[in-house]
């Protein structure tokens, strides 16, 4: 069986900070590969919540640096090797979390094998392949995932502003998991609004999509309500994801 495991919903300051929504990333078993991406502030906390064992991660992942996908590595790693008396599993970051001001801590590192991310890398943990295939436009270096197992492609775009490039990374995936944090545009924090959303998922047309990392406007424009309205316009089975929701991809 695969699936998903949303950790949390909640993305931007107001709604990670004041915890309105959990930010713990999410969790995805893909056959018998377990992947962590994105373990933000409370990871740890939501695994163990969920009855998840870190100790069975083979992977965790980071889109990039910001504390609201971040926060938790250090000690996420610490939690998949045993306090790194097992040194097991791969991180795989940007390279900009290893360098300068890291946010994954020089001790940790022996604990496990560490990826830099490139755009269009491929790499492969046992049968599942996983490629970076473009680096998104944000205020750090970012990239985005496509996830390919049994035959499926899952891809999730974190945050980033629009650019039509993007529609043609993520073509022929057959789930999409997609953060939007707004409803309007703001020029200076670069993340997509819901228009630009479903016009991802319209033009993409992943079997089923799934909406998360919500900031304020959005959580106060109802997810649900907007989810819905996207499924109407794009002919496309739009979900809005909600802290512990798992979805299988069965």
């Amino acid at each position: 069986m695969s699936g998903v495991t949303f950790l949390g919903s909640g993305g931007g300051r107001m709604v990670v900070l004041n915890q309105m929504r959990h930010s713990g990333g999410f969790w995805l078993k893909l056959g018998d590969v377990n992947i962590l991406q994105d373990p933000g502030p409370g990871s740890l906390v939501m695994v163990h919540k969920h009855a998840l064992k870190p100790s069975s991660l083979d992977a965790i992942v980071l889109s990039h640096r910001h504390i609201d996908h971040s926060n938790d590595i250090n000690v996420m790693i610490e939690a998949m090797t045993g306090g790194g008396f097992q040194r097991r599993g791969r991180v795989i970051v940007p390279p900009d979390c290893l360098n300068n001001d890291p946010v994954v801590l020089q001790y940790v590192r022996p604990f496990s094998e560490i990826v830099e991310i490139k755009e269009g890398m491929k790499i492969s943990i046992r049968d599942i392949n996983i490629s970076f295939p473009i680096r998104n436009m944000h205020t750090v270096e970012t990239y985005g995932a496509i996830y390919e197992f049994n035959s499926r492609r899952l891809g999730y775009i974190p945050d980033t502003e629009y650019f039509p490039e993007l529609a043609r990374a993520f073509q022929g995936v057959d789930f999409l998991i997609i953060n939007v944090v707004r409803m309007t545009t703001d020029n200076r924090i670069r993340h997509l609004n819901i228009k630009e959303a479903a016009d991802l998922i319209g033009s993409i047309k992943p079997k089923i999509a799934i909406l998360t990392h919500f900031g304020l406007q959005v959580l106060k424009a109802s997810p649900d309500h907007q989810a819905m309205l996207i499924s109407e316009r794009t002919g496309v089975k739009t979900i809005a994801a909600n802290d512990g929701l798992s979805v299988s991809f069965e």
